[in-house]
């Protein structure tokens, strides 16, 4: 079993990748952790602009539980303008946020240097991330949003069905953290409940914080590295 254990992780990694800088991993991190703070609270400002925006998601027992006492509550941050513009303006915070944990994500691949078919399935994750930042640019930030909200769509279709692969191999080949494996492989499941008690948009929740922990692992060991 060890032996096969030190193959899983000479074949997991390349010992051609380059050293990640301390400094760089450490500023990655921060910007992850604030970004994922700062999206859980102003996703929920979004979320309630949507139903302000679109009476007709209250229609969810979920979304009817919680949105109208909050709405009430928050309502000078809600109503400084009409429903949709707020909507749309504070929807503006998915794209940063999205590129925050893209970039704590190829951070982590970078310190990994994975080899094989394990490559091929980081490379198809942080392409569906780099897409779904393109998307959340065009939904929020150019007038095509129908079209968008596709594209949008079809990233997180990729983003649930690869990251199942992804993970179960990270945890098999002994990735830390491995909380971070486990929200890849339950990414579906958690996009579902999530849609049903608020926007799409907080279904990157997961992501945020799985790939904030994984920065945080990343800059711990780089700040080590040249103690050791």
């Amino acid at each position: 079993m060890a032996d096969r254990t030190s193959t899983a992780a000479r074949t997991a990694a390349s010992p051609a990748s380059p050293p990640v800088s301390a400094g760089r991993a450490r500023a990655i991190a921060v910007i992850a952790w604030v970004m994922a703070a700062l999206g859980t609270v102003a996703g929920q400002l979004h979320a309630l602009a949507r139903v302000a925006a679109h009476p007709e998601d209250l229609e969810s027992p979920l979304v009817a539980a919680w949105a109208p006492p909050a709405i009430a509550a928050l309502r000078p941050i809600l109503d400084w303008s009409d429903p949709t513009f707020v909507y749309w303006t504070y929807g503006k915070i998915w794209l940063p946020v999205c590129v925050a944990f893209l970039a704590a994500a190829v951070l982590a691949y970078r310190a990994r240097g994975p080899v094989g078919g394990e490559r091929a399935l980081w490379r198809v994750q942080l392409g569906a991330y780099g897409l779904l930042a393109i998307a959340l640019a065009g939904d929020y930030y150019t007038p095509w949003t129908d079209v968008f909200f596709l594209v949008g769509l079809a990233a997180f279709l990729v983003v649930g069905v690869g990251g199942v692969p992804l993970g179960i191999l990270l945890l098999r080949r002994g990735f830390r953290p491995r909380t971070t494996a486990w929200l890849l492989i339950v990414m579906v499941p958690w996009f579902l409940l999530i849609t049903e008690v608020t926007s799409m948009g907080s279904a990157m929740l997961p992501l945020m914080w799985g790939w904030a922990l994984a920065a945080e692992s990343v800059a711990r060991r780089a700040a080590a590295a040249p103690r050791s």
